[in-house]
This record gives C-alpha cells, sequence and structure tokens, in this order.
C-alpha cells in the first residue's frame, strides 16, 4: 500500500488542530479577562450606589409631589373652549 499524500494530510491535520488550539487558548484568555473586568464593574457599581444613596432623595420625599401630580393628571374637567378646570 502506497499512500504518497499521507505525510500532507497529516500536516494538514496537526497545522489545523494547532492552530484551533492557539485560538482557543487566546479565546479562553480573552473571556477569563472580561469576566473579570466585569465582576470588577458590578462591584464598583454597587460600591458607588452605597456611597451615593445619601446624595439623592428617597422615594417617600417625592410621594407628597407626585400624589398632586397624579391628582391634577386624572381628576379634572374641561370647559367648552378646552380649557382645564380643577374639580
Amino acid at each position: 500500500m502506497n499512500f504518497p499524500l499521507l505525510p500532507l494530510w497529516l500536516s494538514l491535520f496537526f497545522g489545523v488542530g494547532l492552530a484551533a488550539g492557539v485560538y482557543a487558548v487566546s479565546l479562553w484568555s480573552k473571556l477569563s479577562r472580561l469576566g473579570d473586568k466585569i465582576d470588577s464593574l458590578r462591584m464598583n457599581c454597587a460600591q458607588h450606589q452605597r456611597d451615593n444613596e445619601t446624595r439623592y432623595l428617597s422615594r417617600l420625599e417625592h410621594e407628597v409631589e407626585h400624589q398632586g401630580l397624579w391628582e391634577a393628571l386624572h381628576h379634572h374637567e374641561h370647559d367648552f373652549q378646552g380649557r382645564v378646570r380643577r374639580s
């Protein structure tokens, strides 16, 4: 049995396998670094939220103003000219 193309096919498969291995290691490295950066971003966002929650008003301080706007929006009437009359 004579296989004249066997060395060519073996070198081709070896080259493709080696290239795929290098690509897989490179991809794994990049995904690993990306995961670390995402974890760092999540921790920084949580820290920023904890640090800045005292700077902004809570929802309860706006509740009276929101209730007034809600009442004005949903409980009013219009006259014949289309102007708003509060009831």
